[in-house]
C-alpha cells in the first residue's frame, strides 16, 4: 500500500470541507488492506486534521 498517495488524495478531497466519506476513503484504497495499514492510514488522516464521516448528506 502507499500511504502517501492515498493521503495525497485524501487531501486533495478534504480540501474544503476538512471531511472525507468512508465511500471516498474506500474508493482510494486497494482492496485486501491489512489491518495494520488501516491503522496507519486512520492516524495519517487524524494527523493531518482530516475527519471522517459516514455519507455525504454528514448524517
Amino acid at each position: 500500500m502507499d500511504l502517501q498517495k492515498i493521503m495525497a488524495k485524501a487531501r486533495d478531497i478534504a480540501k474544503s470541507t476538512g471531511t472525507i466519506t468512508t465511500e471516498q476513503l474506500n474508493g482510494l484504497c486497494p482492496n485486501g488492506m491489512e489491518s495494520d495499514d488501516i491503522a496507519a492510514l486512520f492516524t495519517a488522516l487524524r494527523a493531518e486534521g482530516i475527519r471522517l464521516k459516514d455519507d455525504e448528506s454528514g448524517r
